[in-house]
């Protein structure tokens, strides 16, 4: 088992649960660096500012009893990390007592420290390791794998090489790799070089918790590009990591610095945030709406279908059509004003219009959509979906002051929004894109897209306009980035930015084309992002060594013409269990994919499995790794 972060740890607890269902023996060696259960991004020792995205209730390594053909072993059924925070609560569960007293003041709607939720994966594996069955055996190597080698005439097939010189036999290999370190490109080594020149300081994209934040100077302008997540992450280090204080004000906040603040620039291409996450009584809005994009709506489609569908033309319309639904009814609902007609015989008229198609004599439904809309709602209510995504597209600004103006305003509006929740139209818009990710991710895994359109329409269109409205923060990180901006800490490049190296000052210097104002230069510039998923860039000497040796391949996608394809962004594989495709394009029969680097043939991979779900759906991550343990414990396949 080569990585022991959130899905490694659930392929060995899938082993060991069906080693003890079928008395299977089994021999687990676990090889990661970094401690087995938290593994990389959610090791323990990090600082607790870090925040995730899903509220408490969401996430888990283990399935509930009944989601997949072999419950989890005891203690550890049912136990998603909301169940854990409850059993630590009362007790049932030891943890440290500053934990326990964190995790008391938590709700199931609270967002968790990454920190905190490698605690959660570190008690999981202890568990787990303490609750091994006699069948099965398991060995912990702090270390990193380099290779992976074939023995066709030995005992064990495999040879899996680790960092100290050791080697350890193997029948079945599986590659959990996670994050991974990434060649930078080409504008990065531009910066680097530039850097090196000048004297300047670049921090390339890293995983936040292995940056020393401290090392940025107190009351010096950085540049920061990128105001995603990890922006979040940077801004917690350098505010409230150094002393700063916030205090509340009905929605807003106020910020106290310490003095020892950087003034942060940020720019990105949206020229704004990721929008916060609504307040909700769980993950998914209650009163949301799933008519349209649906599993058995999509296999209708496919069973029709002359050959694969295409996001823009068969999934997206469908994914439309929920989102504009979810947002007008609750306009309706909330703002009746907003409607020039009765909003209920719009929502009449809107619902006939919906359920057509584009063979219809007045026209595609798109059209007819949007003559409705023109007709029925007033001027500035209407959804516009470009608008959500990048709120200030095509204006411009005359100075950098009036374009933190129209910033600020703009956070202050998304949190009022969703503080709002379920009352707030968009913020049900954004609800329905993310209620469709979870459909989407088991569409594509299960029916499939053409490989043009993964490329072209889905990865380059559809889903950075998704991540920014559906993958935001919890809307406290918006409330302290408005109040870091009126502080004076945060300022705004604008959309589009560009970053260069000034030869002429020696220094960096950055500016939007939207903003008329003048550059800004500084002798600091972080990636406020991590390093890209994408086996093409990642840096890994075991998939160097691997591909060498033929055992693995870049999945190639083919182009709309068909005459050429392009390298896709993970490894080549088979159906599940996912086991490894060759060079040579021949199945390799023990070598298993899970996680990230199956980016080319599943959508979301980053995405936790979901506490309680199905496994067709958001427990899908958990299915992926039993079916591995199902396909590596198939009797005469281990030999002891």
């Amino acid at each position: 088992m080569i990585g022991a972060g959130p899905r490694g740890l659930s392929v060995v607890e899938r082993l060991a649960a069906r080693s003890a269902a079928s008395g299977t023996r089994v021999r687990i060696d676990v090889v990661d660096p970094f401690p087995p259960g938290p593994g990389h991004v959610w090791r323990t020792n990090q600082s607790p500012l870090y925040l995730m995205n899903t509220p408490s209730l969401f996430p888990t390594v283990i399935a509930d009893d009944g989601v997949l053909p072999v419950d989890p072993v005891e203690p550890l059924r049912n136990m998603s990390f909301e169940h854990w925070r409850l059993a630590a609560v009362s007790g049932e569960i030891a943890v440290d007592p500053d934990d326990a007293a964190h995790l008391t003041r938590m709700t199931p709607t609270s967002y968790p420290s990454r920190r905190m939720y490698g605690v959660y994966l570190d008690w999981v594996f202890r568990a787990l390791r303490d609750a091994l069955p006699g069948s099965a055996q398991l060995t912990v190597h702090r270390a990193e794998a380099v290779g992976v080698h074939v023995r066709e005439h030995a005992r064990h097939r495999y040879d899996v090489e680790i960092s100290g010189g050791q080697n350890l036999p193997a029948d079945a290999v599986v590659l959990a790799l996670g994050h991974l370190d990434a060649d930078l490109r080409p504008d990065q080594q531009e910066l680097v070089d530039g850097a090196a020149e000048f004297g300047l300081t670049y921090w390339p994209p890293a995983v936040p918790a292995d940056v020393h934040w401290d090392d940025l100077p107190a009351g010096e302008t950085v540049l920061v590009r990128g105001m995603g997540l990890n922006f979040c992450d940077v801004l917690a280090q350098v505010t409230e990591g150094r002393g700063g204080i916030y205090t509340q004000e009905g929605e807003r906040f106020v910020y106290h610095p310490s003095g020892r603040e950087p003034v942060i620039v940020a720019g990105s291409r949206r020229g704004a945030p990721y929008r916060s996450k609504a307040v909700l009584e769980g993950y998914y809005a209650r009163s949301l709406s799933t008519r349209f994009f649906t599993l058995d709506a999509v296999r209708a489609l496919a069973a029709r279908a002359d050959g694969p569908l295409s996001f823009e033309a068969d999934l997206y319309p469908l994914i439309r059509k929920d989102a504009q639904w979810n947002y007008y009814t609750v306009l309706a609902r909330t703002a009746p004003e907003a409607f020039e007609t009765d909003p209920e015989d719009f929502l009449a008229r809107f619902d006939a219009v919906l359920g057509t198609g584009d063979d219809h004599p007045e026209g595609p439904w798109t059209s007819r959509a949007e003559r409705l809309i023109a007709s029925a709602v007033v001027p500035g209510r209407q959804l516009n979906a470009l608008r959500l995504a990048r709120p200030f597209e095509g204006v411009g600004f005359g100075s950098h002051d009036e374009y933190a103006a129209a910033v600020v305003h703009h956070l202050d509006r998304d949190v009022h929004g969703a503080l709002a929740g379920e009352d707030d139209p968009l913020q049900m818009a954004v609800a329905s894109l993310n209620a469709a990710r979870t459909v989407l991710k088991a569409v594509l895994a299960d029916i499939g897209i053409g490989d043009a359109s993964w490329t072209d329409e889905l990865r380059r269109s559809f889903e950075p306009f998704v991540e920014g409205l559906a993958s935001g923060p919890p809307v406290l990180r918006t409330q302290q980035l408005a109040a870091l901006a009126r502080a004076g800490v945060v300022r705004f490049l604008g959309p589009d930015p560009q970053f260069l190296v000034d030869e002429e000052e020696g220094r960096f210097v950055a500016g939007s084309p939207w903003v008329k104002d003048e550059p800004f230069h500084a002798e600091h510039l972080v990636e406020a992002m991590s390093p890209p998923n994408d086996v093409r860039r990642n840096i890994s000497p075991l998939l160097t060594s691997m591909h060498r040796e033929g055992l693995v391949r870049v999945r190639a996608m083919e182009t709309r013409d068909g005459v050429a394809t392009v390298p896709g962004t993970g490894l080549d594989v088979s159906r599940p269990p996912y086991r490894a495709v060759r060079v040579d394009g021949g199945v390799e029969p023990g070598v298993h994919v899970l996680g990230l680097q199956l980016s080319a043939v599943q959508w979301g991979v980053a995405i936790a499995a979901e506490a309680g779900a199905s496994a067709e759906l958001g427990a899908r991550t958990l299915a992926d790794a039993d079916r591995i343990a199902e396909a590596v414990l198939v009797p005469g396949l281990l030999r002891d």
